[in-house]
């Protein structure tokens, strides 16, 4: 696809999954599309790599590309690609929650949220935010943790509040709790897992990837 790496060989496959349902959702570059949660994320880089150039993001922390993860890996290309997409949309990125971006409403024509709501995310506020800023027709991808079967993380925090790894009931509550809010899901849900590809903070399991339409 001609993207640069991401800096976290973890983070290829949900969120080049993103960027290819962005453009197979009839999404153009000439769209505005937000990443929610954009700290350090590459999906806003690949998306200015693809030709869009109305990018906005939002995070709790100052949201920059990953840049210094880029130096560190000394990833030339993803640097210079993350500086130039910074460069161009660095005044659309600003510091809120996802539940509360402080976006205009109905204005995206697409929003990504890439591991994000597993970290203590409050669902109902989140999809309702989500309906807010997009379009009618606008479409919501987002990834988090998964697994099937219940895992007990212990009351691991990799950020300030407790993490989950969703299971298939979760899944499945989350569908309809964005049905709700006016987000129909697209495509076929498929929750069968054979193989638990992430390694994290001593446990396994994989990503999952959703899509929504806004009703």
């Amino acid at each position: 696809m001609g993207l640069c790496p991401s800096p976290d060989p973890r983070k290829y496959w949900d969120n080049i999954k993103a960027v290819e349902l962005l453009a197979r959702g009839g999404v153009s570059p000439d769209d505005p599309v937000v990443d929610l949660g954009c700290r350090s994320g590459i999906v806003l880089t690949w998306l200015h790599q693809r030709g869009y150039r109305h990018l906005y993001g939002c995070d709790l922390q100052a949201p920059l590309p990953p840049l210094r993860s880029a130096l560190m890996n000394r990833q030339s290309r993803t640097f210079a690609s993350g500086l130039r997409m910074f460069a161009r949309n660095g005044r659309r990125m600003r510091r809120a929650s996802v539940e509360s971006t402080g976006f205009p409403s109905s204005f995206f024509a697409a929003a990504t949220c890439m591991s994000v709501v597993e970290h203590g995310v409050d669902l109902p506020r989140f999809f309702g935010e989500c309906a807010r800023i997009l379009r009618p027709g606008g479409l919501l991808v987002l990834s988090t943790d998964f697994w099937p079967e219940p895992i007990d993380l212990g009351g691991l925090k990799r950020f300030s509040v407790a993490d989950k790894i969703f299971d298939r009931t979760a899944i499945l509550q989350l569908r309809k709790l964005a049905s709700t809010c006016e987000l129909d899901p697209r495509g076929n849900l498929e929750l069968d897992v054979d193989e638990a590809v992430i390694e994290s903070d001593g446990f396994s399991f994989t990503f999952l990837v959703l899509a929504f339409e806004r009703r």
